[in-house]
């Protein structure tokens, strides 16, 4: 439980998150769209019983930092108190429903700040590109004045108030409203600070963040327009002249240290998804590959609405009998048109920070490189598995489409790559099983499939139907430090355990081949392997 929360009007914890009162359990729904995974931050937008919310999480990831909480606020609760002073000077922002903390033998562990989702509204980035796609002039040229004066009205106010935010970029405002009188609300409220007077350094910060954020859409009688509304009326011509020179100066020294390099020209990506019976899990994953230059959904026969989800999204849908996991992801391959092919199942999601990897590493890609291999984060039991052996497990994703095949034996197919796989450090998350009911099912059917491929190959007595699931019990519990994880760790390292064991006597049993399904028998398979019992 949370050692300190702080609770929304009529709010209750259980409502949330159950009565365990893990946080994680909303960030690793299948459902949850990530916006942000960070080391330090992971944001997801889930929807809850009380309506749509953002949840954040705040991680503490070394000493210097947990020693720094004992004398300090956590994120949280300078996101609770940020909202509070913010409401109390009249300024917009989303409603905080909880901010809960946990701590680990006296030292700050983590932390979550959770907020409502302020429907339909877009940050100032969006909204200006909105704007601009106007398609007549007049209106888009109010509507660019209307915004330039309301952002310049928001930092006067802001600083005026003594209220200072360390990150004040355009995509920390939302921007309400209709276009000719929008409404400012900010976010990242946990970087709010309240000194008694904001310095004159601090807000040249804060406008020179715009200006590199915001400046590089408008036009520079945009700029002019929000330096005069932040400035004021009473502000002469040499005054905004002054603070347009000094502003430009901060925003060119920012550059040359942390300023975007040109976007270089990036080959070609197609990504490949073979699925069955996965409607609730494909449009949180095409959602998650739509920046690619094209959408490959290979499906093998489902009886759901996976072909109708993956329609609506764009993608090309060709049916293909499923013919087994390795000739499926063949199939695929062959489809696909891209240099490079990003192959992912129906219950993985491809995050904003890998896709960032990704093309940095296509855009300068080191020769006779053919693959790269993300590591494989598994979300499972309400928590991300960092232990228990199923971390890092880098497996090759994106592959140049002319040096690979497919090969392997199923349910374990893998990427035969001609040249180089180079690793990834941003991970793909993997929503595995649905529940621990879908983990046994999915690992009878799927060592039934390794039986048959293996029982030709090896030779089973009571030694390896002993020691293989001992050994792999070992492995995840101690070696992997699956016993940190608790009753999850223990459940891990049990099934990975039980998943050995049962391949084994499959195999010694002479496993027949696995029954076609039968309309009346649900189909709880997954496309991937559980990671438990993977070789």
């Amino acid at each position: 439980m949370a050692d300190r929360a702080w609770l929304g009007r009529g709010v209750e914890l259980a409502t949330l998150t159950g009565a365990d009162g893990n946080f994680d359990r909303l960030l690793t729904r299948a459902d949850c769209t990530l916006v942000k995974f960070q080391r330090k931050v992971i944001v997801g937008r889930v929807d809850t019983a009380i309506g749509p919310l953002y949840v954040k999480r705040y991680n503490v990831y070394g000493w210097r930092y947990a020693l720094a909480g004992l004398a300090a606020p956590s994120p949280a609760a300078r996101g609770w108190a940020g909202a509070a002073a913010l409401a109390a000077r009249g300024f917009e922002t989303p409603e905080v429903v909880a901010a809960v903390e946990f701590r680990r033998i006296g030292l700050r562990a983590r932390s979550f700040l959770v907020t409502r989702a302020v429907a339909g509204v877009p940050t100032a980035d969006e909204r200006w590109r909105e704007i601009l796609a106007i398609p007549d002039a007049a209106r888009r040229r109010a509507a660019r004045h209307a915004l330039a004066r309301a952002l310049g009205e928001l930092f006067r106010r802001l600083h005026a108030a003594g209220v200072y935010h360390r990150d004040l970029k355009d995509v920390n405002v939302l921007v309400a409203g209709p276009a000719h009188a929008p409404r400012c609300v900010l976010l990242d409220l946990e970087q709010v600070r309240v000194p008694r007077t904001v310095s004159r350094r601090r807000r040249l910060k804060n406008v020179m963040q715009l200006e590199r954020t915001l400046g590089r859409l408008a036009a520079a009688t945009d700029r002019a327009r929000f330096l005069c509304a932040y400035l004021g009326p009473d502000a002469d011509v040499a005054t905004r002249r002054a603070w347009a020179r000094a502003v430009l100066r901060a925003a060119r020294r920012k550059d040359r240290r942390h300023g975007p390099a040109p976007a270089p020209a990036l080959p070609t990506v197609s990504a490949t998804v073979v699925c069955q019976d996965e409607g609730p899990m494909i449009t949180r994953c095409l959602e998650t590959i739509a920046w690619c230059d094209e959408i490959v959904v290979v499906d093998g026969g489902s009886r759901d609405d996976t072909v109708a989800r993956a329609r609506a999204f764009s993608a090309r849908v060709i049916m293909n009998p499923w013919p087994g996991y390795r000739a499926q992801k063949q199939f695929a391959l062959d489809q696909a048109r891209g240099e490079w092919v990003l192959n992912v199942d129906a219950d993985e999601r491809v995050t904003p920070e890998l896709v960032t990897e990704i093309r940095r590493a296509l855009a300068k890609v080191p020769p006779g490189v053919a693959g790269f291999a993300p590591p494989r984060l598994v979300s499972y039991l309400g928590r991300w598995w960092w232990r228990g052996g199923w971390y890092p497990r880098r497996i090759a994703r994106l592959l140049r489409r002319t040096a690979t095949t497919w090969g392997g034996t199923d349910p374990h197919e893998r990427a035969l790559v001609d040249g180089r796989v180079l690793p990834l450090r941003q991970p793909l998350i993997h929503h595995t099983y649905a529940d621990i009911a879908d983990h046994l099912r999915s690992a009878n059917r799927l060592t039934t499939i390794a039986a048959v491929e293996r029982r030709s190959r090896i030779r089973v007595g009571v030694g390896r139907m002993v020691a293989e699931p001992a050994w792999r019990f070992f492995r995840a519990y101690v070696l992997h430090r699956g016993i940190l994880e608790g009753i999850p760790g223990l459940f891990i390292a049990a099934t990975g355990a039980f998943y050995a064991f049962l391949r084994v006597a499959k195999v010694w049993e002479g496993a027949p081949r696995p029954a076609r399904l039968t309309d009346e028998e649900p189909d709880t398979r997954r496309l991937s392997p559980p990671l438990g019992g993977a070789p």
